[in-house]
């Protein structure tokens, strides 16, 4: 990248939580830009696995009287531009915009002085909020599901409002590397769907969709969200099988002193851990973790079948190779569907043409894997890293806090491979941190995998008749300074 033509200072990494801020501009509804470099006190970036768009909230210390400025005051649809990177000649900038969408917290600090939060949401955000879809996809012969969640972001998401909003940013030197991301990164599903979708919102459709989505792995749960790479309908499973884009973060207890430790000059050391959410058994028994039972109910047929679901026979794509101990009865949770499994490659309802529909036998292997996922959950805080991102795994290791052995300096059942759920990119004055929630499946024995991938027991009854590579250090550039 030309450092001339970026207007960036592309200076080598120096110091954990060393970042670049080239943008932080506000337009307003007249194309007129203010830069607010020097009004803001705290940047926060919000990205979470679970919810399909970003969300910005910028901390303003103003004593400009910046709102009452404007010529239509702030009213909300108003872009906010930025630009930021971790100080790495290596490392790419993030060039993201979002839409004004209210003012927060707002109050006077001082005589001619006055703090407030600018919140906003991604552009796509606000183009779906008032949209509903009427329609029939996959007639008559059937779309994949990923393939109709493409059809939805590309007609109602990523509209040509969208494109002219990045298209006129770009005109303007304050080019979004989303242009580049009309595509969404998806895991393609298998099987043709038919669907009616009445009068739904977007999002709604598409989370609609992802209960349906089967795909070739074991539990097929799907989620839609955005990153700083744009968007994604990412398998669960496919994420967890990741090769970690960061492999060396690394922390110690307050207690352990170090001398590379004291000098705080490496960007992979983990500044503070807290445990969001540790064993749950109770949790574990009612979610469905160990064991649940499906009542399957076919209502052509005339006829229902009961699945029963073990745990201990199942074969997920996992984290770690420890296993969740502890159990359940069958009936700790019942699922209760119905179905017309099967009815596609049945020929009294050939004259129908089905496709294949839900299969509701994933919806206990969806449950079971959830909770094996998220068992232990973990909030770090981290230096400063821009390539860090929702949905990316990255490899841990967590010295005892407890005692310290030769031998033994590892926390076993703590370090590991995570998944990111939720990122916040924070940037103050001084500073610049990322706060991230991530879960692994910590257990205590290690899993034994089974040769086969089915671990249900049909019993019927009739009542009449594979992204990010891992990171090699060359690669990291200066951020992996020891």
């Amino acid at each position: 990248m030309d450092a001339k033509a970026t207007g960036l200072n592309t200076m080598s990494y120096r110091f954990p939580g060393d970042f670049t801020l080239a943008n932080l501009d506000y337009v307003n509804r007249d194309g007129e830009v203010f830069a607010l470099n020097m009004m803001y006190t705290e940047i926060n970036v919000h990205q979470c696995l679970y919810e399909p768009f970003m969300k910005i909230e910028i901390a303003i210390n103003d004593s400009a009287g910046f709102i009452n400025e404007q010529p239509q005051s702030v009213v909300g649809g108003e872009v906010i531009y930025l630009a930021f990177k971790t100080s790495d000649s290596e490392m790419e900038v993030i060039r993201l915009a979002f839409l004004v969408n209210s003012i927060l917290s707002r109050r006077r600090t001082d005589i001619g002085r006055e703090q407030y939060i600018i919140e906003g949401y991604s552009a796509e955000h606000f183009m779906s909020i008032d949209k509903k879809i009427s329609r029939a996809y996959g007639y008559p012969s059937g779309l994949k599901i990923s393939e109709i969640v493409q059809s939805i972001h590309d007609e109602f998401i990523n509209t040509e409002v969208i494109r002219n909003i990045y298209r006129f940013l770009s005109q303007n030197e304050r080019k979004v590397n989303k242009e580049n991301y009309s595509v969404v990164r998806n895991d393609l599903t298998t099987g043709l769907h038919q669907c009616t979708l009445p009068n739904v919102n977007p999002i709604q459709a598409i989370r609609y969709l992802q209960k349906s989505a089967v795909g070739s792995d074991t539990a097929s749960l799907y989620y839609y969200y955005e990153n700083f790479k744009g968007f994604h309908f990412k398998s669960l499973e496919q994420l967890v099988i990741e090769e970690p884009v960061f492999d060396e973060y690394e922390y110690y207890p307050s207690a352990f002193n170090t001398d590379s430790y004291e000098s705080g000059r490496n960007a992979f050391f983990i500044k503070e851990m807290e445990r969001v959410k540790d064993v749950d058994m109770t949790a574990n028994m009612t979610a469905g973790l160990y064991a649940s039972t499906m009542i399957e109910i076919d209502p052509l047929r005339k006829d229902f079948n009961r699945i029963e679901f073990n745990y201990e026979n199942e074969s997920f794509e996992t984290l770690n190779k420890l296993k969740v101990p502890g159990g359940a009865k069958k009936d700790a949770m019942i699922h209760m569907k119905t179905s017309r499994r099967g009815h596609d490659t049945d020929s009294f309802f050939s004259s129908e043409s089905p496709k294949s529909s839900r299969d509701v036998l994933k919806d206990q292997k969806r449950a079971s894997y959830f909770r094996q996922i998220t068992n232990n959950v973990i909030r770090l805080t981290l230096y400063g890293n821009s390539d860090i991102n929702v949905g990316d795994t990255i490899q841990c290791v967590f010295h005892n806090a407890t005692s310290y052995e030769a031998g033994k300096e590892e926390d076993k059942y703590t370090s590991g491979k995570y998944l990111i759920t939720d990122a916040r990119h924070k940037i103050s004055k001084t500073d610049y941190l990322t706060i991230i929630e991530c879960v692994k499946d910590t257990g205590t024995k290690e899993r034994q995998m089974h040769s086969t991938r089915s671990n249900t027991t049909t019993t019927p009854t009739t009542s009449t008749p594979s992204v990010a590579k891992k990171k090699t250090n060359a690669s990291r550039g200066a951020m992996q300074v020891r």
